[in-house]
C-alpha cells in the first residue's frame, strides 16, 4: 500500500466489539461479537476525533463516553461495547465464500428474460449485451462529448454509492464509502473523460480497495454482473460510475507475470458444461486467488486459470486482470481481479476422486470485450 490515498493509509490494528449475551451486564456470560469491517471504522473515526457518540445502520447509537450500544429512542436497553487493541492488522485467513465462490457469469450462460419488458429496457439489455458491461452503457451516455472531469465521474460514483445503499438500508456504510472517494475527487479535477485519460493511483487505489472491503458494494456490483437483465438505466447511473473507474484502472494495472490463480464452485452437471466450451467470456469482475489451498475449500468444482495468454502470429498479448492483493483489506487472500469482458479458452477437465472434486483447466486468450480495443478507442 505505497500510494497517498488516505484509505490505503489507515491503521487496521484494532477491533470494536459489542456483547450479545442474553444479559450483557453480565461477566460470567459476555458473549462478544466483533462489528463489521465498516461499522468498525466509523466507531474508530469517532473514538479518534473524540465525538461522543455516532450512529451506525441498524437505527444504533454508539455511544462512545459510556462505551455503550443502544437503539434510537429506547436508550435504557444498553449493550457494553469494547476496543481491542491488536499486535497486528485485522486480517482473514480465510477466503470470503460469498467473494470467492458464488457462479462466475459468462457470456453464453442462459439468463431469464421478461417477456414483459419494456423497449426501452429491451434496448438498454442489447447495449450491455454489445459492450459488455453496463458501465460502457454509463460512458457512452453520460460521459462521451459531456465535457466532464474525472472529478465529476467520482463525485456521481459517491452520489450513486449512498443512493444505493440507502435503498438497501445500510445508509451510514454507503455515506462512509462515498466520504472516502470523496476524499481523492480533487486528484480528478483537471482530467478531462473525453478522451483515453488516465486515472490517478489516489483515485484508482481507494477505488480497487473500497471493492476488496465486506461490504454492500461488491456484492451489489456483482449482482448486477451475474444478471444483466436486473440492470436498468437507473443502475447505470448510480452503480455504472465506479463500475467504469474500477474497470479502467485494472487495465493501468495489469499483472503481466504469468502464473495460476484459482476459484472454488458449486456447480450442475449442466452449469459446468457451460466451462466446456471453445471460448467464454466473463460479464462480470471476478475474484480468484493465488492460494490453491484456500480456494479448494469452496465447492464441487475447482477452476484452474492460467493467466499467460495464448497468441496467434503477430499478437500483442492482453493481460486479464490485476494483482490487487497489496490494496486488499484482506491480504491473505491473495486476491487476483479478472476484469469484465475477458475471454478464456477451455483446455480440459478432470475429475478427482480424493478430493470428490471436478477440475476444469482455463487459459486466459486475446479478444478483451469491453473497454479495450474497441471502446476505449471510440473515447479517443
Amino acid at each position: 500500500m505505497a500510494t497517498g490515498a488516505p484509505i490505503l493509509l489507515r491503521r487496521r490494528n484494532f477491533q470494536w466489539y459489542w456483547n450479545s449475551a442474553p444479559d450483557p451486564w453480565s461477566v460470567r456470560e459476555e458473549q462478544w461479537q466483533k462489528y463489521t469491517d465498516i461499522e468498525n471504522e466509523i466507531i474508530e473515526d469517532g473514538h479518534n476525533q473524540k465525538r461522543k457518540e455516532v450512529e451506525i445502520d441498524g437505527n444504533y447509537v454508539i455511544d462512545l463516553k459510556h462505551q455503550v450500544q443502544y437503539k434510537k429512542g429506547d436508550s435504557h436497553k444498553q449493550r457494553p461495547i469494547k476496543r481491542v487493541q491488536l499486535d497486528r492488522d485485522r486480517s482473514s485467513l480465510h477466503l470470503r465464500e460469498e467473494r470467492f465462490s458464488l457462479p462466475v457469469p459468462l457470456a453464453t450462460s442462459t439468463q431469464a428474460i421478461d417477456d414483459n419488458r419494456d423497449v426501452e429496457m429491451e434496448i438498454l439489455h442489447v447495449r450491455i449485451g454489445r459492450l459488455g458491461h453496463f458501465a460502457a452503457v454509463y460512458a457512452e451516455d453520460h460521459i462521451n462529448n459531456q465535457g466532464k472531469s474525472l472529478a465529476d465521474v467520482v463525485q456521481e460514483a459517491a452520489n450513486g454509492i449512498i443512493k444505493e445503499g440507502s435503498a438497501l438500508n445500510k445508509e451510514k456504510e454507503a455515506r462512509w464509502l462515498a466520504a472516502q472517494l470523496l476524499a481523492v475527487k480533487h486528484f480528478g479535477l483537471n482530467i478531462a473523460t473525453d478522451h483515453m485519460f488516465r486515472i490517478p493511483a489516489e483515485i484508482g487505489d481507494t477505488v480497487v480497495h473500497m471493492y476488496t472491503l465486506e461490504t454492500f458494494l461488491y456484492k451489489l456490483v456483482n449482482s448486477h454482473g451475474r444478471h444483466q437483465f436486473s440492470v436498468t438505466n437507473e443502475t447505470v447511473k448510480t452503480v455504472g460510475p465506479f463500475c467504469l473507474i474500477l474497470q479502467r484502472y485494472l487495465f493501468q494495472i495489469e499483472t503481466k507475470n504469468f502464473f495460476t490463480v484459482y476459484r472454488g464452485l458449486n456447480l450442475t452437471d449442466e452449469q459446468r458444461q457451460l466451462f466446456m466450451t471453445k471460448r467464454l467470456e466473463f460479464t462480470a469482475f471476478t475474484s480468484t486467488s493465488k492460494n490453491r489451498v484456500k480456494a479448494e475449500q469452496f465447492g464441487d468444482t475447482l477452476l484452474v486459470i492460467d493467466l499467460e495468454p495464448e497468441l496467434s502470429d503477430g499478437d500483442t498479448a492482453e493481460y486479464c486482470g490485476s494483482d490487487i492483493a497489496h490494496l486488499s483489506d484482506f491480504l491473505n487472500e491473495e486476491e487476483f481481479l479478472i476484469r469484465t469482458g475477458t475471454f478464456f479458452k477451455f483446455i480440459k477437465h478432470e475429475y478427482n476422486s480424493k478430493m470428490k472434486k471436478h477440475l476444469i483447466y482455463l487459459k486466459s486468450i486475446n479478444g478483451s470485450n469491453f473497454l479495450a480495443a474497441d471502446f476505449m478507442s471510440r473515447m479517443s
